[in-house]
C-alpha cells in the first residue's frame, strides 16, 4: 500500500510542469547575449537593450543612453573582422531583486584564433541588470569592462 502511495506521488511530481523562475529566465536572455555576441550579430545585440538602457562597453568612453547609440557600439565592436570567437564565462553571481530584475555579476573571457595563434581577450567583467518587459528578458544597465590588474610587487629594501 506504501509502495502504491509513493508511487502515485512521485507520478504526479515528475509530471508537473517546471516553472522557471526569474533567475532562470534572465540567465537564459544572459546567455543569448553571448550567442549573438560571439557571431558578430550586432543588430540582434542591440536589441537584446532595452529603449532606456545604460551601457558601457569595454571600449566606451561615456554612457551610452540610446539604443542607435547602442547598436552603433556594436557594429563597430562586431565588425566580421576578428574570426571564429567563443566566449568563456568564468564566473557569476545572481541578485533577484523582484520577479521582473534580476542582477548578474561576473567575469568572462574572449578567444579566437588570429594568425594561428589562440588570442585571449579578458578576464572581463561584466555587471548586467536584466529586467522582464512583459514579453522577455532585456538588458537595461550593462558594464563591461577589462579587470585591473594588480600593481606590482616593490623589489624589497636593502637593510
Amino acid at each position: 500500500m506504501i509502495q502504491r502511495f509513493i508511487l502515485a506521488w512521485l507520478s504526479i511530481f515528475a509530471c508537473a510542469p517546471l516553472h522557471a523562475g526569474p533567475k532562470e529566465e534572465a540567465l537564459a536572455a544572459y546567455q543569448r547575449f553571448f550567442e549573438l555576441f560571439t557571431a558578430d550579430n550586432h543588430d540582434e545585440v542591440a536589441s537584446l537593450f532595452a529603449p532606456v538602457a545604460l551601457f558601457y562597453g569595454t571600449a566606451s568612453a561615456e554612457v551610452v543612453t540610446s539604443p542607435e547609440g547602442i547598436r552603433q557600439y556594436f557594429l563597430g565592436a562586431l565588425d566580421g573582422s576578428r574570426g571564429k570567437v567563443s566566449a568563456t564565462l568564468l564566473s557569476r553571481t545572481v541578485l533577484v531583486l523582484s520577479d521582473d530584475v534580476v542582477a548578474i555579476a561576473g567575469q568572462w573571457q574572449l578567444e579566437r584564433i588570429s594568425e594561428r595563434q589562440a588570442v585571449v581577450a579578458g578576464p572581463l567583467r561584466n555587471t548586467v541588470v536584466m529586467q522582464n518587459q512583459g514579453d522577455g528578458w532585456l538588458i537595461v544597465q550593462f558594464h563591461n569592462s577589462s579587470m585591473l590588474q594588480p600593481p606590482a610587487a616593490k623589489p624589497a629594501s636593502g637593510p
